[in-house]
């Protein structure tokens, strides 16, 4: 599904494009590569490949997998895609230990009785074949791709931003979305300690379109929603919490 300029949203269980639980998955298309942000809860995913090619983009052309985070809706299918595809995988340092080992053993919680975090425990694991650090680009065709570390939703969570055409897209995860809502989990899941540090990554950048990996996204004017979170914490002392998917 195309959104705008060399942007599509290739997965997303609240949209019914892809199986439930996905996050949205969205593919940035660079001139002779692809680059996909996230990608989904289902240990197959081949509808995203489906997808995918009914945009009229070759699958072939997918190189990069860049993860916002490691928690299963949004990067369990990294074992499937690296198989089929033969795609590089990226994340910050702490999410690529997180991939590599399991959440809930990289956090110390031990919940063997916790039906709410059997996701966690179930999820595929292997090891990233990148490492990103706050402030790295990456060179993608004729796009630069820059990685920013916003702890908060997560210790390791990661925006992207990319500009297309004169336009400051940012792919923002779990970290902020519409309206200035943050998604936090009991602790020691999030880093709420340092969320307001993460946003604070995204101020002034002057982002023009806004994709995060539930709810909606928006186009333009992207940059006031982030503002708009980081107030609830510096003016409110409160932010407005995301309460579903």
């Amino acid at each position: 599904m195309k959104l705008t300029e060399r942007v599509y949203l290739c997965g997303s269980g609240a949209f019914g494009i892809s199986p439930d639980g996905d996050c949205h998955c969205y593919v940035i298309a660079a001139i002779d590569e692809l680059i996909l942000i996230d990608c989904g809860l289902s240990p197959d995913p081949s509808e995203i490949l489906c997808n995918i090619k009914r945009d009229g983009l070759d699958p072939k052309k997918l190189k990069y997998l860049l993860l916002t985070h490691a928690h299963p809706d949004h990067a369990n299918a990294c074992a499937w895609f690296r198989a089929s595809t033969g795609v590089r995988i990226w994340a910050s340092e702490y999410e690529a230990g997180v991939l590599e080992n399991g959440l809930l053993e990289t956090v110390g919680l031990e919940t063997d009785n916790d039906p709410g975090l059997e996701q966690f425990r179930r999820m595929n694991r292997l090891r990233a074949d990148g490492v990103l650090c706050d402030g790295e680009t990456l060179n993608i065709g004729d796009l630069t791709v820059t990685a920013l570390l916003t702890p908060g939703h997560t210790h390791g969570s990661m925006c992207f931003e990319v500009e297309i055409n004169g336009k400051k897209m940012l792919f923002a995860g779990d970290e902020v979305f519409y309206n200035g809502f943050i998604s936090v989990l009991a602790p020691p899941l999030s880093d709420y300690a340092n969320y307001r540090r993460g946003l604070a990554r995204l101020c002034g950048r002057g982002i023009d379109g806004l994709f995060p990996s539930h709810l909606m996204w928006t186009l333009r004017g992207g940059q006031k929603h982030i503002d708009k979170a980081m107030r609830n914490f510096t003016e409110r002392q409160r932010p407005d919490l995301k309460l579903y998917s």
